[in-house]
């Protein structure tokens, strides 16, 4: 069951969530090299870990492949070219909430970032919000063709959504937070 919050915080009622790890749970961060073939823009991946935890699935292994990261760049390549998008991947089907987040540059400023804490097919969702994330984000200009050379990608897969105590009951760095508030 949720807690709800209020009393002195000066909200009203609410529900307070925390996952594990930066940007919600595990990432994988890929950037395109200098080259592509055919339809595929893919590159050098770095994984950058589980954070404290965070990331695994229900049967203790990660979540994110480095598949998943080509597999954005792949879309958001189709898409801007107006080409076939890329084939089914290999990586687990399974559902979870996610987040595609687009940098750019050497200081990788943020671009784009947009997902969804409604868990989804992993194919699905990567596919929607690949693109979604680098054309839609409300903060930004859409991405165009020139930038790809230039974009790096993280995927977030969000896992172990706790309760909280309040909306001071999580960590940065460690966890995420979603607020719910509630209106009567």
């Amino acid at each position: 069951m949720s807690r709800l919050g209020g009393g002195s915080s000066g909200f009203g009622g609410g529900r307070f969530r925390r996952f594990s790890g930066r940007h919600g749970g595990h990432e994988e961060e890929s950037e395109p090299s200098s080259s592509s073939s055919g339809s595929s823009l893919a590159g050098a991946t770095s994984l950058m870990g589980p954070r404290m935890g965070g990331g695994l699935g229900p049967n203790g292994y990660s979540v994110v492949r480095p598949d998943m990261a080509y597999y954005c760049f792949d879309v958001l390549y189709s898409h801007l070219y107006h080409m076939d998008p890329p084939r089914t991947p290999y990586f687990p089907n399974d559902f979870y909430p996610l987040f595609v987040t687009w940098k750019i540059g050497k200081d990788k400023k943020l671009r784009g970032c947009i997902g969804t804490f409604n868990e989804m097919e992993l194919h699905e969702g990567l596919r929607e919000y690949a693109v979604t994330s680098a054309l839609k984000d409300s903060r930004f200009n859409p991405v165009t063709r020139d930038e790809l050379p230039r974009l790096h990608v993280s995927v977030s897969i969000l896992c172990h959504f706790e309760d909280g105590d309040n909306f001071l009951d999580w960590e940065i760095g460690v966890h995420g937070i979603r607020i719910e508030f509630y209106t009567e």
